[in-house]
């Protein structure tokens, strides 16, 4: 079920960027930020979640775990770098 997270967290994510830079300009709060860094955090607590919960399963499991972890971790690292470009660019400047 933690795996689920990250893919969903970076699907909100780029929704929410198409409509949060203007509130950012209008209210002068990084709503861009902080959003992302939220579901930055609760896709990472999905994957560690999911990770620590998968000891003592057979070989094929085991594999099929591994493999949706390893792409649950390119959903996080794609994650962050879209919260890195929200904190470089500016939102005004649309």
């Amino acid at each position: 079920m933690g795996l689920v997270v990250p893919p969903v967290a970076w699907a909100v994510t780029t929704q929410l960027g198409q409509i949060t830079p203007y509130m950012d300009c209008r209210q002068n709060f990084p709503w861009t930020v902080t959003l992302c860094a939220a579901l930055l955090a609760a896709s990472i607590a999905g994957v560690v979640a999911s990770r620590t919960g998968s000891a003592g399963l057979a070989r094929s499991e085991r594999f099929i775990t591994d493999a949706g972890f390893l792409i649950a971790l390119a959903f996080v690292l794609a994650l962050s770098l879209q919260g890195a470009a929200t904190m470089l660019l500016d939102p005004c400047q649309r």
